[in-house]
């Protein structure tokens, strides 16, 4: 007997009608057998959205391992359904792309990866792509300007948004090499305006000294805008950097952020102007799938979504579904242990299990290169990924990739973050400059180590043992835990009870411990689910109104109303509670602005901005200079700066250690401004008086130190040297900040000139100012070690509250005003 036609039974799919993800879940016939039922966390999304979707933007939090995938295809499942297509979903890159289409197939769900299928234009088919796809100049949707037919989209979600951003701030900054025609042209426009900024600094860029990223000032940059266009517009699609991004920054030209360094010029708008993809900005729904991180403000300014919204999160109805995490801070939990011993551990532990350490820069990848099985950059990263899934590998070292990458059980047990994460373009390196240990920079680098600490665990019944190392990163985790999203924070404070335990107790006990977590010890995994347990998500996304105000205000300032961007500025400035050095840098934004209608009013904003932060541009008739005062004490000024800083030796110890790894010498020009500014505070952690004129004033030195009693140091940091000799311009730059010294100072004050530079020996053609000491590596790897001990033996009993016994300490180690010099300063000699 054949068998009966069972489709008469039915004209109408559940899965092709209904608008309810639940429904559509259970009704799909082909889904295979892992997905018998939605979770919990799924059902509770699916329905909360359903009754909200359609508001434009919505922003939807589930913890790494909910089940994210399947509850973005459902719900645009269901609006295909309701007739709200065509339907897109954005992953960060090409890779995870293709995870989401693989899990497409494994439910039964229809997708493509073609922009130009019939399927997908037809809402019968999602479209799952990447978001360097969507978001480009010659994007294949279109783009405001060009004749190309627009593919349109009904609804969209950007999967994982927050490492999307990344490629998003790449995609509108046009980056100009060197070797590029524009780069010269632009440079010898603006040659006099960054001279007016920083004549030593220019020179240095000339030399390709490191670290120089100069910003051009706002006012040059809008001033000569036709004479910039027509140096850009003739390249416009000379290489894919002009042809890609050319196109959706050129009408906001003048709106945008400029650096320069010695190897590339960038030119970046404050925000994205995502409504350049025209079908982007059209979509009727947007929405946004994220983890639970602590500032959502992004999403706002670089996806410009509606704030209203986004600061009403959808959730599950509780949090504790996130996988186990042991979170442990090696040189807290046991005092005076080194890198090197830590290293030494995880090499031990890679015998047995996948170790990865993601590490913020190429330069710590030295630290770690011999003794790593692996290590990926972003060219080889998923190739990495890939070796971890399939088996053991060892020890594998991630440099700068905090995100985007899925490291499930086996693919990593131990997960390391070594230090924080960096700036590295050049207007990052600029801003980071201005706004650091800000609440704004630093809520950025939680956000990057949160996710960063994602990575090891990928579901809820996954586990792994993240290690937090650095004494940045440790000291970070002390004063910012409040910013980690509540499940992280439940974690941190359990391990916070765990490293109380083996506080005092030998370094090597942390293996046992470990190794309690991985075997699945069952009173750990007891405490690890009780720590989770009652965890709810906030109620409300943290959305500043100094995020929607920037936001408004670049919207304001591309339709030509520049008097009114300033104003919505000047308002959330006014409004809000902000940091001194914060609100000048907002200042200066609101000024830009004011600048194309105002200039004279933007410039006396200008002045009040550098006044509140002293890294933003200097006003065109400069900066007032102020003399650095001289100290009484220097003892008791340590002991004042030092109990206001720490609250206890332990952290002390730990700021000193932070401070000891920035004053390692480094060819990496995103590591000279933090040498600079260790040097300027090793002095206030001695008790010294220390300036940065050329950064405060653009003259003098990089940094003058006051000894007490009219004795001042006049320093130049050639930290990123690699010579054998001591070259004539170096030479003559420290003989330069003299004669500034010398101009500044009268003749009761005394300096000494003083060069940090890898060798104390003076190329023949150089010569050294009279009285000249150089601190060379050799002895600045001396005082580092020294400055350890010195933290450490003023640590027990908090003896560094003590001025009496702090003085007698600054004289052991050779570090008062009278041996300082002496003791780490060497004479210069013709090589």
């Amino acid at each position: 007997m054949a068998g009966l036609d069972f489709g008469k039974l039915t004209k109408r799919s559940v899965v092709d009608t209904a608008t309810e993800p639940r429904r559509i879940f259970t009704a799909l016939p082909a889904r295979a057998s892992k997905y018998a039922r939605p979770w919990d966390v799924q059902a509770q999304v699916w329905d909360s959205w359903h009754d909200r979707r359609t508001e434009s933007d919505l922003l939807i939090k589930m913890n790494t391992g909910g089940g994210k995938t399947v509850v973005g295809l459902m719900m645009l499942k269901s609006c295909l359904n309701e007739g709200i297509g065509p339907a897109v979903y954005i992953t960060p890159d090409i890779y995870l792309a293709d995870q989401v289409r693989a899990e497409a197939d494994a439910l039964g769900v229809e997708t493509t990866d073609d922009p130009r299928s019939g399927r997908f234009q037809s809402g019968k088919a999602i479209l799952v792509t990447y978001i360097h796809k969507v978001i480009n100049g010659m994007s294949v949707f279109g783009v405001v300007g060009d004749t190309r037919q627009r593919i349109p989209m009904g609804t969209v979600l950007v999967d994982d948004t927050h490492a999307c951003l990344a490629t998003l701030e790449r995609q509108f900054s046009l980056v100009i090499p060197r070797d590029h025609p524009a780069y010269n042209e632009l440079a010898d426009l603006f040659d006099d305006a960054l001279r007016d900024q920083s004549s030593s600094a220019v020179r240095d860029l000339a030399e390709d000294v490191p670290g120089v990223a100069l910003p051009v000032p706002y006012w040059a940059w809008a001033d000569r805008r036709e004479q910039v266009l027509n140096r850009l517009h003739p390249h416009h699609d000379s290489n894919n950097a002009f042809k890609f991004v050319w196109p959706l920054i050129r009408e906001v030209l003048h709106l945008c952020d400029v650096a320069i360094t010695y190897s590339a010029i960038e030119i970046r708008p404050p925000c994205p102007p995502i409504d350049r993809i025209p079908s982007l900005a059209a979509a009727r729904r947007r929405i946004y799938l994220t983890a639970t991180l602590a500032d959502d403000s992004v999403l706002v300014t670089h996806f410009d979504a509606a704030s209203a919204t986004v600061a009403t999160p959808i959730t599950p109805l509780t949090a504790d579904d996130l996988g186990d995490r042991m979170i442990l801070t090696p040189l807290e939990t046991f005092p005076g242990t080194s890198d090197e011993q830590v290293r030494d551990f995880l090499v031990e532990q890679a015998r047995v299990h996948n170790v990865v350490v993601i590490i913020p820069s190429g330069r710590r990848a030295g630290f770690w290169r011999d003794v790593a099985n692996a290590v990926h950059d972003s060219s080889t990263i998923h190739d990495g990924v890939r070796a971890l899934r399939a088996g053991h590998v060892g020890l594998v070292v991630l440099i700068n990739k905090y995100d985007g990458i899925d490291l499930p059980r086996k693919a990593c047990r131990i997960l390391a973050l070594d230090g924080l994460p960096e700036a590295y373009s050049a207007l990052e390196r600029i801003e980071a400059l201005a706004l650091d240990e800000s609440q704004a920079m630093i809520t950025r680098q939680i956000q990057r180590i949160e996710q960063g600490m994602g990575r090891g665990v990928r579901s809820n019944d996954d586990h792994c043992v993240v290690l937090l190392i650095g004494p940045k990163l440790t000291q970070r985790l002390h004063h910012a835990a409040a910013k980690f999203s509540p499940a992280t924070r439940a974690q941190l404070e359990l391990s916070a009870e765990v490293a109380d335990m083996l506080y005092g107790k030998p370094f090597v006990d942390l293996g046992s411990v470990i190794d309690q977590c991985l075997d699945r010890d069952a009173a750990w995994v007891s405490a690890s689910r009780d720590a989770l347990d009652g965890v709810t998500y906030p109620t409300t996304s943290t959305v500043s109104e100094v995020a929607v105000a920037e936001r408004e205000a670049f919207r304001l300032a591309e339709l030509g109303r520049f008097s009114e961007a300033h104003d919505a500025m000047r308002a959330a400035i006014n409004a809000t509670t902000i940091e001194r050095r914060h609100r000048g840098w907002l200042k200066q934004r609101a000024a830009g602005y004011l600048h194309l209608t105002d200039p004279a009013a933007a410039m006396q904003l200008q002045k009040s901005a550098q006044t509140d932060n002293k890294a933003v541009l200097r006003p065109r008739d400069g900066v007032e200079y102020h003399r650095l005062r001289s100290i009484a004490d220097q003892a008791r000024q340590s002991a004042e700066y030092l109990t206001k800083r720490y609250k206890d030796g332990n952290e002390l110890v730990l700021g000193i250690g932070a401070l000891v790894d920035d004053l390692v010498p480094d060819t990496d020009p995103a590591r000279v401004p933090s040498f600079e500014q260790a040097i300027h505070d090793l002095a206030l952690h001695v008790g010294f008086s220390a300036q940065r004129p050329e950064r405060e004033t653009g003259e003098g030195p990089d940094v003058l130190w006051s000894l007490g009693e009219l004795a001042y140091v006049v320093i130049e940091c050639k930290s990123g040297s690699t010579s054998d000799a001591i070259w004539r311009h170096d030479a003559e730059q420290l003989s330069h900040s003299m004669d500034w010294f010398h101009e500044k100072y009268d003749r009761t004050c005394t300096a000494t000139p003083v060069l940090i530079h890898n060798t104390n020996a003076l190329h023949k053609q150089a010569s050294a100012r009279f009285g000249s000491k150089v601190i060379t590596f050799a002895k600045l790897a001396q005082l580092r070690e020294t400055l350890k001990k010195y933290a450490a033996a003023l640590a027990v009993n908090n003896d560094y509250r003590d001025h009496d016994k702090l003085a007698t300490q600054l004289a052991t180690w050779g570090l008062n005003s009278k041996a300082f010099i002496a003791k780490w300063g060497v004479q210069t000699f013709k090589s």
